[in-house]
């Protein structure tokens, strides 16, 4: 899974602050402070072009991995990806918990966790989830995308995911 990217959105714990950012197994993205909802508009505008598609640009080979959230899976999102040609890693409904995304976005959380006081405001919160973004080193990132192998053969043996791919 070497040059894929993940991408995702996240809420952060306080109210107020939405929060997108992807991995790959060298960069990662800045993240991106959504302001109100991610709809599919708001998704290419917000994100799909100022971010992946540099992104995406700067990198050899790349697998554009979303986690099939509404706002992603628009015809109009769906058309981006054609038009701009991003080649997109099949992935199942309903099993972002395999996504590796997901890990650092509890590493990021764990983080966050060992702040006190808790941030005040919704702009001293997004500071502190920069700095637990930047502060994941790569090497742990990198590591998530290793185990993908292994932790897919476990669901699939598993049959909890399993449909096909």
């Amino acid at each position: 899974m070497q040059n894929s990217c993940v991408m995702h959105r996240h809420t952060g714990p306080a109210p107020g602050i939405m929060v997108w950012g992807g991995i790959g197994y060298h960069p990662r993205t800045p993240l991106v402070r959504i302001a109100g909802t991610l709809n599919s508009q708001h998704c290419i505008s917000q994100v799909l072009e100022p971010v992946v598609l540099p992104y995406l640009q700067g990198l050899a080979t790349a697998i554009f991995q979303q986690d099939n959230a509404r706002s992603h899976v628009a015809r109009i999102v769906q058309r981006f990806f054609v038009n701009h040609q991003i080649e997109l890693l099949p992935w199942p409904a309903r099993s972002s918990d395999l996504s590796p995304i997901e890990n650092m976005w509890s590493m990021v959380a764990q983080l966050l966790t060992q702040i006190t006081p808790p941030a005040a405001t919704p702009d001293q919160l997004w500071q502190r989830v920069e700095a637990a973004w930047s502060a994941v080193p790569q090497e742990r990132i990198q590591s998530l995308f290793e185990s993908m192998p292994r932790r897919v053969a476990a669901e699939i043996s598993n049959n909890d995911y399993y449909s096909g791919y």
